[in-house]
This record gives structure tokens, sequence and C-alpha cells, in this order.
């Protein structure tokens, strides 16, 4: 069934993906290795960019704001630059 690729059948390049308009709450966990309680703490505490409400239940957390946490998550405060989550609703 599966058979593992030597190195002489892999491709030159790895594959590349679109990055998404908005990673949703399982992305963030998965790229970040934080659970969802630890986000939403530090969402909290203004260290961890807020999510932008998407409409209905549904928000996300543009690729931006992600990598600016991801470049220096130790010293990220929130509402610095980049986009803000909007407010009422």
């Amino acid at each position: 069934m599966f058979q593992a690729l030597h190195a002489a059948d892999r491709p030159a390049t790895a594959p590349t993906f679109p990055t998404p308009a908005f990673f949703r709450m399982v992305d963030v966990v998965r790229i970040t290795a934080l659970s969802r309680a630890t986000v939403y703490r530090r969402i909290a505490e203004g260290r961890f960019p807020p999510p932008v409400h998407l409409g209905g239940r549904a928000c996300g957390w543009p690729p931006s704001d992600l990598q600016r946490w991801i470049d220096d998550p130790q010293s990220y405060r929130s509402g610095e630059t980049g986009s803000a989550a909007p407010t009422g609703g």
C-alpha cells in the first residue's frame, strides 16, 4: 500500500500550498503548539492577536497577525500594528 519515497524519487522542490485568508482555531493550535485555553488566555492578556469575526459564530486569524506573533512571541503585544478585531455585534 504505502511506500516511502526514496531520495531519488522525491520531487526537487516541495509542493507549495496557498495561504488561507484566515486560519481557524484548529490551525492556530497546530501552528503555535498552544492549547485552545492558552490562546484565549493570551488574547485576554493582550499577548496574542485577537480573532477577526467572520460572521455568525465563525472567527479566524489573518496570516499577517499570526506571523507577527510567530516572529516574536515573547514581546508581542496586541494593538501595536496589523489588523484589529472589529467590535460590536
